[in-house]
């Protein structure tokens, strides 16, 4: 304990680096306040403590030799060591000029504690050491000299007025060095506070910066945010406007990358996207900075550019890239992106525009089939503003019973007998007219509003089945399509069990229609889905085939009844190179047929196809050449009168 109280006393605190900068600033503004008290002692000596004397020549001239060179020092030792140093000697000079102007009279030795005490303002202990033996030499040197009588400026020398004797000198430098340790201590204590604060401070500002930084930077990759895009394409707006500059927004979005998510976990979905961040790092054009804006989306900012066709090879190798195999904890991935790109100041000069029409032409991209990339025009804008319309629109049609039922029969090859319908769902817009539904059945998939309509065209088909059996035609089969999302959903055979006990019809008088993808997408749940609704004695048909995973080792797995040749096939036929066109329908036909599967012909418009495909027993044929589609009323009719 005693060892630590000695050593706490003989040892004075450094000041670290980190605050080094601060207690220089701070000394610098003492330095000025000092300088400024140095002035005014100066101008006291001139002409105030002077007067009683007459000593302003000694005052005026001895203070212009302290304070002339330490203002000419301080444009070179502002702020240093040696400066303080400078500055509490002449601090001490002065305490020299005063004491004999008055003939050392006792009151003018309080200039000596008084100025030391000014001097802890530096916080640093040099200055004060100093000072304190500044005085105590000159009180020694003008005690000698008082002794012997000496004279100075025709004043003799007194260093105290009631005679001299180095007892009295040392008794005075005992006080001194009394206050010497006083202040110091003081100081000691100013210095260890500031340092506190300082280290504090820092703590603060460090967090700040951590903070500022996770406020604008993607916790996940490490790449700025949304929030810095936002101000980023500010500045490089000003500086693209002033340089009659072009800037591009390359908006990136990971195809079926919710399905990595949803199978191999979030954690490896996290890895991924570091990887894709990586590559896209390092596959940037100089000018650009990548944003993470969320999820799977990302944004390139590309500046400093005339001619937008400069983006093209960063593009494509933003495309190549993905298409490559990329290795994540043992899962080798494949991903691929849709990519929109908008242009400073071509299609807007509004930072929400240009967001928005990235966007738009990303959604045309993967609307065109992904893995690709468009530039945003205002064809497309106005697209896009019609296709928002009819989505805000298709609520209010449901609604307003404007979606209506039309019936495409279906043909029984050798008899020419109606034995079914294909159910499709038209709208009839009250001021557009009929809107088709290659139109607004992939916006109600996207939307979700595909649940909805898909539900109402299973309870309609249900209600004309059930007229069906009030007129005796028990054998008519109407199929419903079902979309990928309706087939995904988990109310789809809740759906179908309900509407068929809602009307009592018989289940087999009901079949659904999907196609290849929805079956390839989740295969093992496919197959699950469709034994559910086998179940209920509902035929499952496979529509479109051949144009999607078409493989007879699928067809052998997945429980279906029906084969629906694709309209593209059945169009082969009229072809002249018939023996190379024809292989390929009479391959399906065989196929179907030995799997003991009924095989439909849809999109059958000649005379010519109907015989062909009569001749090698097709079971259905559906198309023009027999009935478009037709709203129910019409259908009955020619059930009825079986025009065929």
């Amino acid at each position: 304990m005693y060892k630590d109280t000695i050593g706490y006393i003989f040892t004075y605190p450094r000041v670290p680096n980190f605050a080094n900068m601060s207690f220089r600033l701070f000394h610098i503004q003492a330095d000025k306040v000092m300088v400024g008290l140095l002035v005014l002692q100066w101008f006291i000596a001139s002409f105030i403590t002077s007067i009683q004397y007459n000593t302003y020549f000694y005052g005026f001239f001895g203070g212009a030799l302290i304070v002339l060179p330490i203002i000419f020092l301080y444009k070179y030792l502002k702020g240093d060591v040696y400066y303080r140093v400078f500055i509490s000697i002449a601090m001490m000079l002065f305490s020299v000029i005063f004491i004999q102007q008055y003939l050392g009279r006792i009151e003018m030795h309080f200039h000596v504690f008084i100025a030391m005490a000014i001097l802890t303002l530096y916080k640093d202990i040099i200055p004060i050491v100093v000072a304190a033996i500044t005085t105590i030499v000159h009180h020694f040197i003008f005690n000698y000299l008082q002794l012997y009588e000496v004279s100075l400026f025709d004043m003799p020398v007194m260093i105290f007025n009631y005679g001299c004797g180095f007892d009295i000198v040392i008794l005075h430098g005992v006080f001194v060095i009394a206050e010497l340790l006083v202040l110091g201590y003081l100081v000691r204590l100013q210095i260890e506070h500031n340092v506190e604060l300082n280290a504090t401070e820092n703590r603060v500002n460090e967090l700040n910066k951590e903070l500022q930084h996770s406020s604008l930077h993607d916790n996940l990759t490490g790449l700025p945010n949304r929030l810095y895009l936002s101000r980023q394409i500010e500045i490089i707006k000003e500086i693209s406007k002033e340089n009659n500059e072009k800037f591009a927004l390359i908006f990136l979005d990971l195809d079926h990358f919710k399905n990595i998510n949803d199978t191999l976990g979030h954690d490896i979905g996290d890895l991924l996207l570091k990887k894709v961040s990586h590559i896209l790092k390092e596959n940037i054009s100089e000018n650009s900075i990548i944003f993470r804006i969320g999820g799977d989306e990302f944004i390139i900012l590309v500046s400093k550019f005339q001619n937008e066709n400069v983006l093209i090879p960063t593009i494509t190798n933003f495309l190549n890239e993905f298409r490559k195999t990329i290795t994540v904890q043992g899962y080798e991935l494949r991903l691929s992106a849709s990519i929109g790109i908008s242009i400073y100041p071509d299609d807007s000069t509004k930072t929400s525009n240009l967001m928005k029409y990235a966007d738009i032409a990303m959604y045309k991209s993967k609307a065109d089939g992904r893995d690709n990339f468009s530039f945003f025009t205002q064809k497309l804008n106005t697209q896009m503003h019609n296709e928002v319309e009819i989505i805000n629109d298709m609520q209010r049609a449901f609604y307003a019973n404007e979606f209506e039922l039309y019936y495409q029969p279906k043909i029984d090859t050798q008899s020419k007998k109606i034995v079914g319908a294909e159910a499709l769902l038209r709208w009839k817009h009250h001021e557009k007219g009929i809107i088709g539904p290659n139109i607004f059945i992939p916006l109600a998939e996207s939307t979700g509003f595909i649940l909805t309509l898909g539900k109402f065209v299973i309870n309609e088909s249900v209600k004309t089945i059930d007229k069906l059996n009030s007129l005796g035609e028990k054998d008519v089969v109407i199929s419903v399509n079902v979309s990928t999302r309706q087939f995904q959903n988990s109310n789809l055979k809740q759906d179908l069990a309900d509407a068929i006990s809602s009307k009592n019809i018989n289940s087999k008088q009901l079949a659904i229609e999907i196609t290849e993808s929805i079956m390839m997408e989740h295969v093992e749940n496919a197959i699950s889905n469709l034994k559910d609704i086998k179940q209920l004695g509902i035929s499952v048909y496979l529509d479109d085939f051949g144009t999607g995973y078409s493989s007879l080792s699928y067809l052998r797995k997945f429980p279906i009844d029906t084969l629906k040749i694709d309209k593209s096939f059945i169009d082969d036929i009229d072809k002249k190179d018939l023996d190379k066109e024809m292989l390929l329908v009479d391959t399906i036909i065989r196929m179907g047929q030995s799997l003991g599967l009924k095989i439909i012909a849809e999109g059958v418009e000649h005379e010519s196809q109907y015989e062909y495909l009569k001749q090698r027993k097709c079971t259905t044929i559906q198309g023009y050449y027999f009935s478009k589609p037709v709203p129910e009323a019409e259908f009955m009719e020619l059930l009825k009168n079986n025009l065929f």
